[in-house]
């Protein structure tokens, strides 16, 4: 009689047992920064292996100070400093699932091992939730936390305001990152948590935090997580997420940051406004101040379309000096929504006006004067320190001074400008030569730059690529890690076929794209008529059939690998074709050209590369 009381007992206590464990959501933390190489190798693998596995994780990132600048640790920099202090962690990325087992390398880090972590099981639930303030200036959390069976230990509660997404335009760091996922914003009431004291069986703990808003890149992707751990231990015995609400009306409204050239006086000064919302934009408030003058507010009216853009002119500033102008625009609020950045929210447009009498040719530069740039010439460069300047350690020919673009430094992605002054080809016929002469190294397979040489007859409104390459297509001398200085044996010299701007005024500018490789000079430059160019160096050279109604194949024979662009001119000089074959080998190369949607008439046909330019006459018939 006895044996058979005691076993439902058994088996009462045993269900028990079992229904107070629960599977344990995985805390991962990363320890990673904006400037920091390795992070932007690892980090895609990572944040792909998070996203396949959110509903068993609760990720968060905290962007450390080092090893180079980072603007959201710049934010929050104690607390993050405080976790990278509590872990002992050295160097970045790294990583701890859990508290207790350090994830390195980044990449290294998987489904099987999230799962295992997943199903180890605790009697710990947590239930977390976030909502804004109705004027979206704050943030309040609520945490409840349960331990089904006695708990004791040094445990604290540790919350945090994350940012599930921030994007920026241009890379904030060094290391080409524009993506950061799951970011720490701020830890409540602080990183050393809440000391929650034991648990009993059975027992729930509530708590409330607040937080008033700063420094968020967009209201509607705030998260939060809490998590409890044991300090004594690092364990961490359960975690939760709250996802962003997404209920904060934005104010759908972007101003570009872009540099433009004026070329008329008295013109006034202006800035472009963008609808990014899905309906129409009829009204914005908004503040902008020209160059050092005091904030002025302006309220917007209008009809703007999804998408569409519009130039706000400020009448009340004209622009009558060569000089360059920064308008600033503050984005306040929009008959869309309210101001969801609360970092970004300062746009700057510099205008660079140019009253000057074109230069005539020939337009030559040795960039020997300390004056840079130089007179009539115009930069619109990475920062202060980086992009177009002068450099005064190298040049060709045996000078010492040349034009530097200092992608060594220059985050990936970061464009660079260096334009000529404005040239005056109005009279010019025949042949108009671009030649100047370059070195370049690139940094390695994957950290290499581009240069885009353009031209625009507008005065910068648009601009047409006559050149455009980068890597091998570039570089004059072997990947160099060490920050680049050219010998003398890396000059290369180039020259460009400009005839097909002939009667215009014009603007050169040298577009450098930084993928965070390695340095670029220019020296030497030249631009004039001249009788004749440099010859590409061809076997053979040919158009079949010639005249033709429809299609012509172009035959050419190569004598040194080369990269090489073809362009097609009219009788009177204008580009009606251009195409990038590419980087060739020496031998025969064939394509076809189309004279389908071409006028009757002769026209230039011509090959152009570093080595030179050859040139044959094709007749279209109709």
């Amino acid at each position: 009689m006895l044996k058979n009381l005691l076993l439902p007992v058994f088996l009462l206590a045993f269900v028990i047992s079992v229904s107070a464990q629960h599977q344990r959501r995985v805390l991962i933390e990363e320890f990673t920064n904006a400037s920091c190489g390795p992070c932007a190798a690892q980090n895609p693998a990572f944040n792909a292996t998070v996203d396949a596995n959110a509903q068993y994780l609760t990720p968060i990132k905290y962007q450390t100070s080092w090893p180079g600048v980072d603007p959201m640790n710049a934010q929050n920099p104690t607390e993050v400093q405080t976790r990278v202090n509590y872990y002992g962690v050295t160097g970045v990325p790294n990583g701890r699932e859990n508290g207790v087992l350090e994830v390195f390398p980044m990449t290294g880090y998987n489904a099987a091992t999230i799962q295992a972590a997943y199903n180890t099981l605790t009697p710990v639930t947590i239930n977390l939730t976030h909502e804004l303030t109705a004027d979206f200036d704050s943030v309040i959390l609520k945490v409840s936390v349960t331990s089904d069976k006695a708990l004791t230990g040094t445990l604290r509660l540790r919350t945090a305001v994350t940012e599930k997404g921030i994007y920026f335009d241009a890379p904030p760091g060094s290391n080409g990152e524009t993506e950061f996922f799951q970011v720490m914003r701020k830890m409540l009431p602080g990183a050393a948590g809440t000391d929650t004291g034991d648990f009993a069986a059975g027992e729930t703990k509530s708590y409330e935090f607040a937080w008033p808003l700063a420094y968020i890149y967009d209201l509607n992707r705030i998260s939060a997580v809490a998590w409890l751990q044991d300090d004594a231990t690092k364990e961490v015995h359960q975690s939760a997420i709250s996802e962003p609400l997404n209920n904060v009306p934005a104010v759908g409204i972007k101003i570009p940051p872009t540099n433009s050239l004026m070329c008329t006086a008295g013109a006034p000064a202006y800035f472009t406004l963008v609808n990014t919302a899905a309906t129409p934009l009829t009204s914005a408030s908004l503040k902008y101040k020209v160059g050092s003058g005091a904030w002025t507010d302006l309220n917007w009216t209008g009809d703007l379309a999804a998408g569409a853009a519009t130039q706000v002119l400020l009448p009340d500033f004209p622009i009558n000096a060569s000089t360059n102008t920064k308008v600033q625009v503050e984005v306040l609020g929009s008959n869309n929504g309210v101001l969801t950045n609360m970092v970004s929210n300062t746009y700057s447009t510099t205008i660079r006006s140019l009253f000057e009498a074109p230069v005539a040719t020939p337009l030559t530069n040795d960039f020997q004067s300390a004056v840079f740039p130089p007179s009539g010439w115009t930069t619109f460069n990475a920062s202060t320190t980086n992009g177009w300047k002068l450099a005064t350690g190298a040049g060709a020919g045996g000078s010492t001074r040349s034009a530097r673009c200092n992608f060594y430094a220059i985050a990936k992605g970061v464009k660079s400008e260096l334009i000529t002054a404005k040239l005056d080809l109005t009279q010019a016929t025949g042949v108009t030569t671009l030649k100047y002469d370059y070195a370049y190294a690139y940094y390695n397979a994957s950290d290499f730059d581009s240069l885009n040489i353009q031209v625009s007859t507008d005065c910068g409104g648009t601009w047409t690529s006559i050149y455009h390459d980068g890597k091998d297509g570039l570089s004059t001398t072997t990947p160099k890690s060490a920050n680049y200085v050219p010998a003398a044996g890396d000059w290369v010299p180039y020259e460009l076929d400009l005839s097909a701007f002939n009667g215009n005024e014009i603007f050169i500018r040298f577009l450098g794209e930084s993928g965070f490789g390695n340095n670029l000079y220019i020296d030497n430059l030249n631009v004039s008529n001249v009788t004749g160019v440099k010859e590409l160096p061809l076997t053979g050279f040919s158009l079949q059939p010639n005249p033709a109604r429809d299609f012509s194949q172009v035959r050419f024979n190569l004598v040194n690998p080369s990269s090489v662009r073809l362009l097609v001119f009219d009788a009177i000089g204008s580009m009606v074709e251009s195409r990038e074959l590419g980087d060739l080998v020496s031998g025969e190369h064939i394509l076809d050209l189309d004279a389908t949607r071409l006028n009757a008439g002769n026209y230039r046909v011509a090959l152009q590369s570093k080595d030179g330019v050859a040139n044959i006459q094709w007749v279209v018939i109709k």
